[in-house]
């Protein structure tokens, strides 16, 4: 039997040692990428084999290495975990994709809606006001978006954010609670690219409350599951540290109706606000590939990467794994390089 192969991207990011383990365990032969040299990365001794990539900012030459990296590896199944290279990848997947070689994240129309804040949260509301159960309508709201060009400067209310329409995490986000943080904000917008700029930001109320992200899984038969996890301890760029794990029907529910409406395939990560008083829970954005946190997904019981290669070998998730929980958190540790 010939020996099945994975290329995994970002083999440096939160969620690789994750997924490289389930890969070994599988018995794929597991290639593996990242920017930064094979010897700065403890994730590359769970590789077969490792490529340095320039960086998914320089286009042009990062989509010629990987090319080449296709050809020679020609691996089954590919694994981006980061979303600048979700992003790149997905908008060429079809010169990239092969017969025997897939990207295992959604659906590129799929994916280029989940990248629009704007557009997704619209999808994301109308999703909501058609739910018939008014109990669990009211527990999970959209924020209310509009593009910054359109701000009524007479009718606003402090405090809210400004983002990009297409940022990934935090980046480009300002935090505004007055005029004048806002008039400054607007300013270095406008000097990044005039008045047409504006049209790229969304404004939205900040929400104040812990952040809930749920690692999300889908079939292409509609079978569905959700963990949520309540993140106590973030990086600055948002991965969790120390997180809790719960379960809430009601909510997992929408979760996974939301997931239908968007036509989830594979493992993807919502993220919410949960309310300080209220207990609602507010949906952010999508990130439409393995979570920075899916190992704690996996520590409470569900094998999450695991289940989404299953998906995309066409077979129906499992959803009946008894889900361990309560506190769980990461540490770092040393380790020797081969060199």
């Amino acid at each position: 039997m010939k020996e099945k192969t994975a290329l995994v991207t970002a083999i440096g990011s939160f969620s690789a040692d994750c997924v490289l383990e389930t890969l070994r365990r599988l018995n794929y032969r597991v290639v593996g990428t990242d920017i930064y040299p094979e010897e700065w990365l403890p994730a590359s001794l769970k590789l077969d084999a490792f490529c340095r990539l320039p960086p998914a900012a320089e286009e042009e030459d990062y989509l010629f290495s990987f090319r080449k990296l296709l050809e020679r590896e020609r691996p089954e199944k590919i694994l981006p975990l980061i979303d600048l290279e979700v992003d790149l990848l997905n908008l060429h997947r079809e010169e990239l994709e092969t017969e025997n070689g897939i990207f295992c994240i959604c659906g590129k129309e799929e994916i280029e809606l989940l990248r629009d804040k704007y557009l997704l949260a619209r999808k994301v509301a109308g999703s909501l006001n058609e739910l018939e159960d008014s109990s669990c309508r009211a527990n999970v709201r959209a924020i209310r978006t509009e593009y910054a060009s359109e701000l009524d400067f007479e009718a606003l209310s402090f405090p809210l954010v400004l983002k990009p329409v297409n940022g990934r995490s935090s980046g480009g986000l300002y935090r505004i609670h007055n005029e004048d943080e806002l008039g400054f904000s607007l300013s270095v917008i406008l000097r990044e690219g005039g008045e047409e700029r504006l049209s790229s930001y969304i404004a939205q109320p900040l929400i104040r409350g812990r952040v809930v992200t749920v690692d999300i899984l889908r079939d292409r038969f509609g079978n569905t599951a959700s963990i949520p996890r309540e993140e106590l301890l973030r990086t600055p760029n948002g991965a969790g540290l120390s997180v809790r794990v719960f379960r809430d029907r009601n909510f997992q529910r929408v979760c996974e109706y939301l997931a239908e409406r968007l036509n989830i395939l594979g493992c993807v990560n919502f993220e919410f606000i949960r309310g300080e008083g209220s207990g609602v829970y507010y949906f952010v954005e999508c990130n439409p590939r393995f979570s920075g946190g899916v190992a704690f997904t996996e520590l409470s019981g569900f094998p999450a990467v695991e289940e989404s290669l299953r998906i995309f070998d066409g077979e129906r998730l499992r959803t009946d794994y008894p889900l361990r929980c309560g506190y769980f958190t990461r540490k770092y540790t040393e380790c020797r390089m081969k060199r």
